[in-house]
């Protein structure tokens, strides 16, 4: 029902928001204010780039890049040396007169302000920018830097930027999403200079690295060329361009082998190890990897020198469109001794065919899960770096990020429950598939209902700098996975799935906003969702129905239920009979609306009452949700 349709049923009853406070039940009910759209968003639907349907619309574009870097990895002193070569390709229809860059290694530089803390360290040192064939100068300022044009880059024109660069590598816990140990293991993200995005809604997005609230990227296609000693595995985003001249012939065989067997494959073992055959050997004692990408959003770099390495594949349902499934390779690097690693490829292969199937096909040829570097785990197109020795959760959930924000590619720095949340959501069906458990959906609400109901709920639509560490985790990860757990329950499942695959459908390598997704779900769901999203991203309104009374007798049961909070949502009311059947009934939300109280009657006499007993929703207080007659406590 559309808000508009809704005053005539609330106006007569309300009074003015002063005076009410979420307390005892009264006839008055708050209406949620709409969900305002942004100035920016508004301007894209009349320039036809979006739709208030929650789809692209028929003039969308996005900004592409073509990434050429040449990099040297030294793990004796920890340092990378890079030169990248990025053309960027103007798409819009608008005259650019600047480019923006990210320096995101200049957040680990002394005097940056940041919201994690860090071990300092130079930053981005650059000894070199062209455009063209032009010297500039330019330096970068927090941890952008603005190029300015000669000319304007007109639509459909590319400009090419070259930059050298090089920084010290973080060591491992001194930094967040990369570093390394000692010189066995080097992780590498945020290690190049990255235009910034310039989407439809508000131009350049450049906002600074902080630390929290990850990134904004566009897509592009990468060529990188790493020179690193010859006994590193070196895994990165991409495929392996020149295999026979870094890897030894039994891993090509055992590669290939990896492609006809559901079985896991030990590509470089224990044994190769010992044997120093791990890779190729050169006469200077270095290789260069060549890897190629494309339509990605980013690239990581794993090289380890400790790692052995398993291979396996896994069947991408519809990947090549309806009913022609594909292949993508799955590959796993770990340190021998690091436990529950000996199944890291099996739990990467279960996520990436569960997703293929209920969300979107996964796109590109290969998915690494790397071991070590950090606590926890951190995502890349292709690429994942996880900590620990029972993996299992963490890889599922990196993984799943693949589509949340590798494919969909929203800005994580200021809606980060749009990739984050949307995974952990998905995170809990998943591994609740792999382990066939069905209860993690209730232990989600279960937690965040207990959160609120303890004073701690936190808004969801906030940049992700402005929170603190323990909330940014709350208002980001459990919050809005509980937030699409509930909302499932109240769709239902076929219209639920159906909508996220849509969503997934229509933008799929662009750059969706949150009002897009509440567009898509209501389009879908063929309803207003707007007091929904308005309530449980926008507000901090909690949802406490409460049994105020229960009379039986000769009429059978009456039940009265109060609304205590401010969240609306309809509830199940379950009576238990004494002969252990039950019966149930709903209140409706739009009575809610109306009313506070409201009175459920039962024909027989109940013995127990039970509100939301299939825990379908973020009750803050399920203390008052059950009772039991007095010959029953």
């Amino acid at each position: 029902m559309h808000l508009a349709r809704l005053l005539p049923l609330i106006a007569p009853c309300m009074l003015s928001v002063a005076a009410i406070s979420q307390g005892p039940p009264t006839s008055v009910r708050i209406l949620p204010y709409p969900i305002d759209l942004p100035s920016g968003f508004e301007s894209a639907i009349k320039q036809k780039t979006r739709t208030m349907i929650g789809r692209p619309g028929q003039e969308h574009w996005t900004n592409y890049a073509h990434y050429d870097i040449a990099l040297t990895v030294d793990p004796a002193d920890s340092k990378v040396r890079g030169r990248a070569r990025m053309t960027y390709k103007n798409r819009s229809p608008d005259d650019l007169d600047r480019l923006v860059v990210h320096c995101y290694q200049d957040m680990m530089k002394a005097g940056t302000q940041r919201t994690r803390f860090v071990t300092a360290t130079n930053g981005l040192e650059i000894s070199k920018v062209m455009i063209g064939e032009e010297n500039v100068r330019a330096r970068a300022r927090d941890t952008t830097m603005t190029l300015r044009l000669r000319d304007s880059l007109e639509p459909g024109e590319e400009v090419s930027v070259t930059i050298e660069y090089a920084f010290d590598i973080p060591k491992a816990g001194t930094a967040p999403r990369m570093g390394y140990e000692g010189d066995r293991v080097i992780y590498l993200g945020y290690w190049y200079p990255q235009f910034a995005v310039y989407d439809d809604v508000e131009g350049w997005v450049a906002d600074p690295y902080r630390g929290n609230g990850e990134f904004y990227m566009d897509y592009a296609d990468y060529d990188l060329a790493i020179t690193a000693p010859e006994g590193y595995i070196v895994r990165a985003t991409g495929v392996l361009q020149n295999p026979a001249e870094v890897l030894t012939e039994r891993a090509l065989d055992r590669l290939d082998a990896a492609l006809e067997t559901r079985e896991i494959v030990h590509v470089v073992d224990a044994e190769d190890l010992d044997r120093g055959e791990a890779t190729k050997t050169s006469a200077s004692g270095q290789l260069t990897w060549q890897f190629h990408a494309e339509n990605v959003r980013d690239a990581a770099v794993s090289l380890g020198k400790t790692y052995v390495w398993d291979a396996a594949h896994a069947v991408v349902k519809d990947k090549h469109g309806p009913g022609a499934d594909g292949v993508c390779m799955i590959h796993a690097v770990y340190e021998t001794n690091s436990g529950d690693w000996v199944r890291g490829a099996e739990y990467a292969r279960h996520t990436i065919e569960y997703m293929s199937e209920m969300v979107y096909p996964y796109p590109w040829p290969h998915m690494t899960a790397c071991e070590g570097v950090i606590g926890g785990g951190m995502e890349y197109p292709m690429m994942t770096i996880v900590g620990g020795r029972r993996p299992g959760g963490t890889i599922a959930h990196e993984l799943i990020h693949m589509w949340f924000p590798m494919l969909l590619g929203s800005n994580e720095k200021r809606y980060a429950w749009q990739d984050e949340g949307f995974t952990s959501f998905w995170t809990t069906l998943c591994r609740g598939d792999f382990q066939n458990r069905k209860n993690g959906p209730k232990s989600s609400l279960l937690s965040v209902g207990n959160t609120i109901g303890r004073g701690r709920d936190v808004v969801c639509m906030r940049h992700g700098d402005t929170y603190g560490t323990d909330s940014f985790g709350f208002a980001s990860y459990s919050k809005p996975a509980a937030i699409l757990h509930q909302l499932r329950a109240y769709l239902g499942d076929e219209v639920f799935f159906r909508a996220f695959r849509e969503y997934a459908t229509d933008w799929a390598f662009k750059h969706p906003y949150p009002y897009d997704f509440f567009h898509t779900f209501e389009r879908v769901a063929d309803r207003d969702l707007q007091a929904y999203f308005r309530t449980w991203f926008f507000e901090e309104w909690a949802l406490d129905h409460a049994i105020a009374d229960v009379e039986t007798g000769g009429r059978g049961t009456t039940v009265t239920v109060d609304d205590l909070g401010r969240a609306v949502m309809p509830t199940i009311v379950e009576a238990v009979y004494e002969d252990g059947t039950t019966e149930r009934k709903t209140i409706a939300e739009a009575s809610w609306w109306r009313s506070t109280r409201q009175q459920v009657q039962f024909a027989g006499k109940a013995v127990e009452v039970i509100l939301d007993p299939d825990i379908t929703t973020i009750d803050a207080r399920r203390a008052n949700n059950r009772w039991k007659s007095s010959d029953r406590e």
